[in-house]
This record gives C-alpha cells, sequence and structure tokens, in this order.
C-alpha cells in the first residue's frame, strides 16, 4: 500500500497498526488485566485522509482508517495467516481457477441494510470498471477477463464475478494466482453499497457521511480536509462482541516534537517518535518499534525528462545517495539501508529459507561509490548531450520527509551541472502530481499489502498505472509474467522468476531504494491488546483495550 497514487506511505498511523502487529505477542491479555471504564485511544497520525472510497483508495492516509471501518472476506492474522472475515465457508477448484464463497448472513452496512454477495459484485466491477480511474485496479489482473476489460473495451459486467445468491460468491480465474487469498483482506476487494455510492455520485466518499461501510468501527467528524476525526463502535457490526475499544481520536500530526509534546501532556496517547528524540525513550517500557514490509524509494521520470531515460545518468543519482548515511545519521530512528527494492524481513525463499533480500541482492543498484558516481554522471550527460540538468525533487510536507529532500539535495549537488529545487507539499497534492507526471524526481513510499515480493514489483511493469516513473523494461516484465502464468504453480520456478526480476530492476536503476523505514512510537502502557499483522492490518484497533 501507499502511495503515488498507490504508494502507501509506511509512516503516520499505517505505521502505529504496522508496531501493533509486531508487539502483539509480548501484550497482555484481556482475561488477566482489569479494563477501564472509558475505552478511547487518542492517537496521532501524519497522513490526512484522501478519501474513504474503497475503489480509489492507495494510500496509507486512506487505507488505514478503511481497514477499521470496513471488512472483506478475510482479514489476516499474524504472520498472514488467512482468517475468515466476511466468509464462513471457502471451496476452490483442484485447477485453483475457481473459488466459490459462503458469506455470513449477519453482516450490516452502517446504514442497518444487509451486506451481500451482490456487494461484492458491484464493488468489483466497479473497480476494474477503467472510468472509475482505481489506481489498485491491477490487482484484478488474474481474475477472468480483467485484461479484455482494461485493453479491448468488454463490459467490466464481464468480469469474472458472480453472486449466485445473496449469500454466495464464485470467482473465476484467468491463471492461478498463488495469493489470491491474501488480496481478499485488502480493502480494494471489499464490497461497496451500490444504493449510496449511487446516491453521492463524485461525493461518494469524501467525508465521513457520504460513505458506506460494514466494519467495526463508525466513522464521524471527518469533512474531506479536517486534520481530526472520531471512530465509534458500530453496533452494526457482526462481530460487535469482539470489539473492546468505543471510541479511537485521531489527529493530524506533522512534527515528532509536536506529537510528543501532547504526549505529555496527556492529550494522546500514541505518538510517533523522530530520531533525535528515539535515544530518550527507547528504553521505556511504552517504546515500540517496527521494521520491515517497507520500502521508501525515488522515482525518475523518464517520460518528462529526457536525461532520465539514460541509464548511467540514473545510476549516477542513485550512487551519488550515501544511503547508510541517510538512515543512520540523518534519520537516526532504526530505519536501514535497504538491499533493494523489495524490503528484508519480508519473504523466504521456499527450498532454503533465505530472505528474498539477500537472495536478489544487486550490490550496485543501491551502493554508494561517489567517483563512480561522478564518472557515470560525465559519461551519462555525454550520451544525451546535454551539460547541466536541473530536476525538481517532489515529497511530502511531514519532518520526515523535509530531512530526506534536505539530505538528497545535498548529496544530489556533487554531481558537476545537476541543480536541485525541492518541493515538500501535503501528502494529497503530492499523491495527485505524481499520479499526473508533474514531477522530475519523487519520494514514494510502499508497504505490503500481502506477504508476497509480487506485490512490489509487480509496480514496476509497463502497464501498471503505479509505475509512475515510466521505467519500462522488457525482461523484468517477462520474468513478472512468467510468474503469474507458466511458473504459477511452481514454488521454486516462480520465486526464481521474481528474484530474477528484481537483479534487472536494480541493475536498471528503474529506482532508487533511500531506506528501509523504521517506525518508532510511545505507547501507553494501559493500552493492550493485540492486531493483525503487517500484511494484513484488517481490523487492527479492534482487539485493543484500556486497563486500568
Amino acid at each position: 500500500m501507499k502511495f503515488n497514487k498507490h504508494l502507501l506511505t509506511i509512516t503516520g498511523a499505517l505505521a502505529l497498526i504496522l508496531v501493533l502487529a509486531g508487539c502483539g505477542n509480548n501484550t497482555s491479555k484481556q482475561s488477566s488485566t482489569q479494563m477501564a471504564k472509558n475505552q478511547t485511544v487518542n492517537i496521532s497520525t501524519d497522513s490526512e485522509i484522501s478519501t474513504l472510497d474503497t475503489a480509489k483508495a492507495s494510500d496509507s492516509g486512506s487505507l488505514t482508517p478503511l481497514y477499521q471501518i470496513s471488512e472483506g472476506i478475510y482479514r489476516l492474522g499474524p504472520n498472514s495467516k488467512i482468517e475468515n472475515a466476511l466468509a464462513t465457508k471457502t471451496q476452490v477448484s483442484k485447477d485453483g481457477l475457481t473459488y466459490k464463497f459462503t458469506l455470513r448472513t449477519d453482516d450490516k452496512w452502517n446504514n442497518g441494510q444487509p451486506v451481500t454477495a451482490n456487494d461484492f459484485v458491484y464493488g468489483w466491477r466497479r473497480v476494474v470498471n477503467p472510468k472509475t480511474a482505481a489506481g489498485y485496479s491491477y490487482l484484478f489482473e488474474g481474475v477472468k477477463n480483467y485484461n479484455a476489460i482494461q485493453k479491448n473495451g468488454m463490459s467490466p459486467n464481464k468480469l469474472g464475478v458472480s453472486a449466485p445468491n445473496k449469500h454466495t460468491l464464485v470467482v473465476h480465474l484467468s491463471h492461478p494466482v498463488p495469493y489470491f487469498k491474501l488480496l481478499l483482506a485488502f480493502p480494494t476487494f471489499f464490497p461497496q453499497q451500490e444504493s449510496a455510492v449511487k446516491k453521492y455520485g463524485s461525493s461518494y466518499g469524501t467525508n465521513s457521511a457520504k460513505t458506506s461501510y460494514n466494519g467495526p468501527f463508525k466513522l464521524a467528524d471527518w469533512n474531506g480536509t479536517s486534520d481530526t476525526w472520531t471512530m465509534k463502535k458500530n453496533p452494526n457490526y457482526w462481530d460487535k462482541k469482539d470489539v473492546k475499544l468505543d471510541t479511537l481520536k485521531f489527529q493530524v500530526v506533522k512534527t515528532p516534537s509536536t506529537g510528543l509534546s501532547l504526549y505529555q501532556q496527556n492529550k494522546l496517547d500514541v505518538v510517533t517518535l523522530s530520531g533525535e528524540e528515539v535515544p530518550s525513550y527507547k528504553n521505556r517500557p511504552e517504546f515500540k518499534k517496527f521494521v520491515g514490509g517497507s520500502t521508501i524509494y525515488l522515482e525518475m521520470n523518464q517520460k518528462r525528462v529526457k536525461a532520465l531515460k539514460n541509464v548511467k545518468v540514473r545510476q549516477a543519482l542513485s550512487q551519488i545517495i550515501n544511503k547508510k548515511s541517510l538512515a543512520t545519521q540523518v534519520l537516526r530512528d532504526g530505519s536501514t539501508a535497504p538491499k533493494g527494492f523489495v524490503s528484508t524481513n519480508f519473504f523466504k525463499n521456499p527450498k532454503t529459507s533465505a530472505d528474498f533480500a539477500s537472495d536478489a541482492y544487486e550490490k550496485s543498484g543501491v551502493a554508494y561509490n561517489e567517483a563512480k558516481a561522478k564518472k557515470l554522471w560525465a559519461q551519462g550527460l555525454k550520451q544525451v548531450g546535454k551539460k547541466k540538468v536541473h530536476l525538481s525533487l517532489l515529497s511530502d510536507d511531514t519532518d520526515q520527509s523535509k530531512k530526506t529532500t534536505q539530505y538528497l539535495q545535498s548529496q544530489f549537488n556533487k554531481l558537476p551541472g545537476l541543480s536541485i529545487t525541492i518541493h515538500n507539499v501535503p501528502t494529497k497534492s503530492k499523491l495527485s502530481r505524481s499520479t499526473s507526471g508533474d514531477f522530475d524526481l519523487v519520494i514514494s513510499s510502499w508497504g505490503a499489502d500481502f506477504a508476497d515480493p509480487i506485490n512490489f514489483l509487480d509496480l514496476l511493469t509497463k502497464s501498471n498505472p503505479t509505475n509512475n516513473g515510466h521505467w519500462v523494461n522488457a525482461k523484468y516484465d517477462k520474468y513478472i509474467a512468467a510468474s503469474k502464468t507458466t511458473d504459477a504453480n511452481n514454488r521454486v520456478k516462480r520465486y526464481d522468476d521474481l528474484v530474477n526480476a528484481e537483479k534487472v530492476l536494480m541493475k536498471d536503476q528503474g529506482v532508487i531504494p533511500l531506506y528501509q523505514p523504521a517506525n518508532a512510537q510511545l505507547w501507553r502502557t494501559n493500552i493492550r491488546g493485540f492486531v493483525w499483522n503487517p500484511a494484513g492490518m484488517s481490523n487492527g484497533y479492534k482487539g485493543l483495550y484500556v486497563t486500568k
């Protein structure tokens, strides 16, 4: 998840869920602790909500609340284990091409109307309809007729999904998708209430009053631009007896020092720390940290800037950046230098259990070598017929983003003839500009939607709408295609395809991995419970509760 249009920023509220997932096994069980009468938690986030439309949401600021107010067929438990949410039974054909889901009969929308299989059919068709311009529509690529709908004008009604009755959903795939069940825990695959979408039209999802949802919490006080909002326990939720919290109050705080001050004044219960603050709090019981499942990287707009089409220019931009220094000396929050685009601690070799990031490691794609960078830069400029290049650098306006852009500017200034202009703008503006191609360089982020390397690597295929830098490599696309088709049912061959794709990406410097973020927070010690794992995050706050 994330967003460039889809890059998920792994900061703010999403990070909080990740941290909870990482520390859940260490918390007390409810049965051994007396719950407080007031079950309210005040949380800071550095990301505004862009939309509450599950068809269009792609950034962490939007996906995080959707995980709390909505629900789909499955949710993910620890270690990405599939758990039934709206599904009560699943049948899969021997060839892996047909899925039949029996859905629970007691699920309701926030207006009290029942959720049915037809709500999934409508929602999925709406996502794949090109007119919707859904950033995550490509996740439906394995569903029958998706490609024809996208490329050949076939009606979205021909998508391979149907509802034989109100509580049975049938899905036909065009080819086996090994991670299909994982996808079904992601908001893009959640149901959508047709009557609400049509009632509000283009205004659907633009504020809390014009949104339909079916999850453990109801959202209030979000007018589309507000930097505070509230979630309250949903009385219509089918599993409301297991929802411990009564209220969640969110506040956008973009400067960690401000958040820490509010925490110390007891006005916030959960805050994110800056690198400067971590040393003072890392040994305290309320300190939590999570690393893994996300990558911060630089996209280079090859469609807009001719020089960026040159591989040596791209390699020079990468190798002039000391990524270890960025993580350990600038950010100082536990973030680490990347091994590649796919993060570490995320996926293992099916034969050896080695980390995917280690198997796919291509040193040149993440190395720091100032002398070589300058040589590559000179060679690249000569090949494109330029002596000087001016580039704009786009990112968010958070404290951490500003530190990162300033550091990158200082590194890029070492390349003769290169000048950089920084643009730190609100997240919503950055996403809009990134999606429309209004940038030269943009700092993007991706947090895992499901635990498989394809979730990262699919982003950079030729036709993927998230490939905002327009990097194209036929060999890369061939490996990705093989992992989805000829090798889809062979775990070892599929894994090798994905490793080879990552190596191609790094050798050609399609993107520049900058760092693997760590999220350091303070959680009041009287907040207990558990949440789901970082690749799922479904109903992340459902199991939390406050003790006396």
